[in-house]
């Protein structure tokens, strides 16, 4: 978002400003309402509109806090929540404030009072009782006809009717059953096809430049949504759906690198292709981030969706990046973090319901695949982890089915099924429901 910023529906450039300024604070104010009734988002301070850095870089940046955006919506919001603040550094040496918006909740975030008024005594920035939303432009204005109150009633509704099934299930342990032997098969071709189909693409990157073996060291993680009268997307909309999706996907993991999201940018823009080589099979949508091998502009993400409810994500580990190594010290290939095995899966978890009620699934059968674990141990981002942790096994897979239902309300106890199994070849015994729920709180910050 520094080193690339670009104005989007969930993200807002801002020029440099005086955040004492009353003025100032209510357009930032009608900013955040507008974003968090997006389902969230980021303001990121220090550039125009158009990506150019903005040269009047005041000298220092004490103002940019969480404090300060915390009396701004307090004043001026309702209901009031909490904004995080982040001093991020770009690779030129700066450091720009970016402010993160959580998405509302069961209720729409509105405007409880006026910008200051002006010599015609109208009130500038914010209006008081009015509701924010993102428009095309990018623009924060006031919601008006069902094509703004639409999604966001969709977003209130779902909050509240997730908490109601959570608080009904609460006692109910969820069994995982395994998929019939069709779903089973069906799921594994699908799986193991994409996975051939990637490693084609692998060999085809000439300038593959990754400090490990992508072919052996990555995840894969595929669902396929179950429903007695088969699941149909319109191939036309499939694109702008999962864009939807991710939106509220993002309620409960927001990564900034989010599973299955389809970039419009030539170079990695998704596209429709046949299931089959020969040409023949269902309409997938297909991204491939792999290029020729250069990621000065993307990671090496490949993924596909097809129009009967079928994905598929291929991931090398986070944990090889160059950015990673540098920042760790480690070297690429030794350690895998627990909290990005939870979160990933959390992701994958969380995508395939919000599809499946959206096309009404009866259940979701998933196979998880990681490659590349032997020699490896159980380290993290803030070294939370004791050392000695190391797998020597090489690959787990998981398997499971849920009814949508149980997705929805006992979530955490799904994604230990699926994750838990990966970290025990750590000695990692005590990975539960209890664990992904600690975590859980922190999948939406970067």
């Amino acid at each position: 978002m520094v080193d690339f910023p670009r104005e989007t529906l969930e993200i807002e450039l801002k020029q440099w400003i005086d955040l004492r300024d009353r003025v100032a604070q209510a357009k930032l104010a009608r900013h955040i309402a507008a974003l968090a009734n997006h389902g969230g988002g980021w303001i990121v301070f220090g550039f125009c509109d158009n990506g150019t850095i903005d040269p009047d870089r005041p000298a220092e940046l004490s103002l940019y806090s969480r404090d300060t955006f915390g009396n701004i919506v307090t004043r001026l919001l309702t209901p009031a929540f909490q904004c995080d603040v982040q001093l991020v550094r770009s690779s030129a040496g700066l450091h720009y404030p970016v402010v993160r918006v959580p998405s509302h909740s069961a209720t729409p975030i509105g405007a409880k009072a006026d910008g200051p008024h002006d010599v015609k005594g109208q009130p500038q920035g914010i209006r008081a009782g009015t509701y924010y939303v993102r428009k095309p432009g990018p623009k924060s204005e006031a919601a008006l006809g069902m094509e703004d109150w639409q999604p966001l009633i969709r977003r209130c509704v779902t909050f509240d009717r997730d908490t109601l099934l959570a608080d009904i299930t609460r006692a109910i342990q969820p069994r995982v059953e395994p998929p019939a032997v069709a779903v089973i098969d069906r799921l594994k071709t699908w799986h193991e096809e994409s996975e051939s189909r990637w490693q084609a693409i692998v060999e085809r990157a000439t300038a593959l430049r990754w400090l490990v073996d992508i072919g052996t060291h990555h995840c894969q993680l595929s669902y396929m949504i179950v429903s007695d009268t088969g699941i149909a997307i319109p191939a036309g909309e499939l694109q702008q759906v999962l864009e939807a999706v991710n939106r509220d996907v993002r309620e409960t993991v927001w990564t900034g690198w989010s599973m299955f999201y389809p970039f419009t940018r030539p170079e990695i823009a998704a596209a429709l292709h046949p299931e089959f080589a020969d040409g023949s099979g269902v309409d997938v949508l297909e991204s491939n981030l792999i290029g020729d091998g250069d990621f000065d502009i993307s990671l090496p993400d490949y993924w596909r969706y097809s129009v009967d409810g079928r994905a598929t994500i291929v991931r090398p580990y986070r944990e090889d990046r160059q950015r990673s190594v540098e920042g760790k010290g480690r070297p690429a290939g030794t350690w895998l973090s627990p909290e990005t095995v939870i979160r990933e899966t959390t992701e994958l978890v969380t995508h395939a319901r919000l599809m499946a009620e959206r096309y009404k699934g009866s259940s979701v059968a998933f196979r998880c695949t990681w490659s590349g674990l032997a020699g490896r141990e159980i380290d993290d981002w803030n070294g939370y982890w004791s050392p000695g942790r190391i797998a020597r096994a090489d690959q787990r897979t998981t398997i499971g089915s849920w009814d949508v239902p149980v997705l929805a309300a006992n979530w955490h106890e799904v994604v230990a099924q699926l994750a838990c199994p990966v970290l025990n070849l750590f000695g990692l015994n005590d990975c539960s429901a209890e664990m992904v729920a600690g975590m859980a709180p922190r999948f939406t910050k970067l």
